[in-house]
């Protein structure tokens, strides 16, 4: 009787179990497809995290269990058992995977670097920071915390490292006390790092010190000591600095067992300003294109230069360890986030950049959206990238006759790559010498993203003797189309490079158009036409005169004659495509 009530017991249990399983994946699955604005961001969130779960998170079962057996090393939590063992065991734990003589994939860590800015932090904001590590966690992210002690003054070694033990004491009970089940687990670590001298990057002695502790669910909060091989004295090193050589040393032949997914800088002064959005933060950084001219605009002197040099060192330090981690993998996969203690204290999916970034991978709001639309919102969040490579052709910038065919002659333009990206982008072949017979005079600007992900063609189109640029062509290549950031990139540089006034057309059934109701200051149609015509620019800032006057007053607009004209050229223009 005993022994039938003891698996009754177990049988309810394991019961339970299963119970608190299913409704913690559907949870996570709701939380997600809440969060993520379209199918493809799910998929795409789902196809990269659901190997970091104990349980199956597969787009098209997303709601259906799935049991493993309890002993499979295709799950989590096992295969880091093992590596915990071969650690501890003086094994090399990149040794390859086996069972019933087949290789298993190993699941990576995806690691998020977080450097904190500190001692401005309130109690109730460390509260909310709390939460969103848990959030991190709980959507297969392992957090390692670093710090900023960079604020200390040049006291002596031993009273600075109690101050430190000090504070990562009160971190660590802000984040999770030790008797409450709920709470983070945190453990501080240094010691960790060494280097030759102040010009070598310091190297992590010991890399089980911090991965047998993230394989354990625990996060590791380390301490910017760094011990001198010359001197053979401990010293500190910035913050800055820390992170880049934990960054190298990370990535140093781990790729199958680790991967650095965000690199987040918290930091009250927020993210990178913009002088075009009120000094509010860049949305989106694409660092490969704009990192020096946002250097030479930070230095105009529209800010404090405390301020200044504080932005301008949490810029350069981010692009050092993008650069880097791209060296490592290869891929532009790492992000960067800049941005406050108190928005990183927000615990909404949607509100919270970091949250939000790791869900969809991009930010909160387009980066290309007009700033002077009231309806933009004002951020204090930078999202970065390594990004992509920018090529723009224009009649400024060209020696010589600005066409389309000698950009072509000289090399410049690959004939065939524009023409495959164009049938691509759009899903038809171009009349290719109707077109650009059309355009090579015309040309006004060109923008070629990547080794052809991507491309603008604006012309100068004519009415009434008056020149109005154009846009005629919008192309991004399928395979990149929804990736985040380059359709904003591209607008972002159309707008940039044509910023007093330009018009576009759509036919009034694309699914495109909401995308460009958002980006411009007004659209026009009539029923008898199959376009949909947008406009912006900055013309449009002055006054404009909605009467029928004949005599249009200084520094106004006659919005009529205007639309009449946008017509006209977008009407005229025949189709690109046979």
């Amino acid at each position: 009787m005993s022994k039938l009530r003891n698996l009754n017991r177990e049988f309810i249990s394991n019961l339970k179990t299963h119970e608190l399983i299913t409704e913690a994946k559907r949870n996570l699955i709701l939380s997600i497809l809440k969060s993520t604005t379209t199918n493809r961001e799910a998929r795409n969130y789902l196809n990269k995290y659901q190997n970091q779960f104990e349980f199956d998170l597969s787009f098209k079962n997303a709601l259906k269990a799935k049991d493993d057996e309890g002993n499979s090393l295709n799950k989590r939590d096992n295969q880091r058992e093992l590596f915990i063992q071969r650690y501890l065991n003086y094994q090399n734990p990149f040794l390859n995977i086996y069972a019933d003589n087949e290789k298993i994939k190993k699941i990576p860590l995806r690691l998020a670097l977080i450097k904190i800015k500190f001692p401005a932090i309130t109690s109730e904001e460390w509260k909310g920071i709390s939460e969103t590590l848990k959030r991190l966690v709980n959507l297969g992210i392992s957090p390692v915390i670093l710090l900023d002690y960079d604020h200390l003054s040049d006291g002596t070694f031993k009273y600075n490292e109690l101050y430190m033990i000090n504070q990562v004491n009160k971190v660590m009970n802000h984040l999770g006390k030790p008797d409450d089940e709920n709470g983070l687990k945190t453990t501080g670590l240094r010691s960790l790092f060494s280097r030759k001298d102040e010009n070598t990057p310091p190297t992590i002695n010991s890399l089980e010190s911090i991965l047998i502790p993230l394989y354990q669910g625990i996060i590791p909060i380390i301490q910017p000591v760094v011990y001198n091989t010359t001197s053979s004295f401990q010293e500190f090193i910035s913050t800055n600095d820390l992170m880049y050589g934990l960054t190298s040393s990370l990535l140093q032949d781990t790729s199958n067992l680790l991967s650095i997914e965000k690199i987040i800088n918290i930091d009250p002064i927020g993210g990178i300003p913009s002088i075009e959005r009120n000094q509010t933060s860049h949305v989106f950084i694409n660092l490969s294109q704009e990192y020096s001219d946002i250097v030479s605009e930070l230095y105009i002197g529209y800010i404090p230069p405390t301020v200044r040099d504080l932005h301008v060192s949490n810029l350069a330090s981010m692009n050092k360890i993008l650069q880097l981690a791209y060296s490592k993998t290869g891929t532009d996969d790492t992000t960067g986030i800049i941005t406050t203690p108190k928005v990183m204290s927000i615990n909404d999916d949607q509100l919270n950049p970091i949250i939000y970034n790791i869900l969809t991978d991009r930010p909160i709001i387009s980066s290309s959206l007009p700033s002077s639309n009231t309806r933009t919102p004002q951020l204090s969040t930078s999202i970065v990238k390594k990004g992509i490579d920018v090529k723009i052709y224009d009649e400024a910038t060209f020696p010589g006759t600005f066409t389309l065919q000698n950009l072509i002659d000289q090399k410049l333009v690959d004939k065939e790559k524009l023409v495959r990206l164009i049938n691509d982008s759009f899903g038809k072949s171009l009349g290719v010498d109707k077109y650009f017979e059309r355009v090579n005079n015309n040309l006004a600007t060109l923008v070629i993203i990547g080794d052809y992900d991507g491309a603008a063609i604006i012309t100068w189109e004519y009415s009434n003797h008056q020149k109005v640029a154009y846009l005629d062509k919008f192309a991004i290549a399928r395979r990149n189309q929804g990736l985040p950031g380059m359709a904003d990139i591209i607008f972002k540089i159309i707008l940039q490079s044509h910023p007093f006034e330009l018009i576009w057309r759509s036919r009034k059934n694309n699914p495109v158009n909401k995308w460009y109701f958002e980006r411009c200051i007004g659209s026009m149609s009539t029923p008898e036409s199959q376009w949909k015509i947008f406009y912006t620019g900055e013309l449009f800032n002055k006054k404009i005169d909605k009467t029928k006057k004949k005599i249009i007053p200084d520094g106004t607009v006659g919005i009529r004659r205007k639309l009449t004209q946008y017509s006209d050229i977008c009407e005229s223009i025949p189709p690109s495509f046979p």
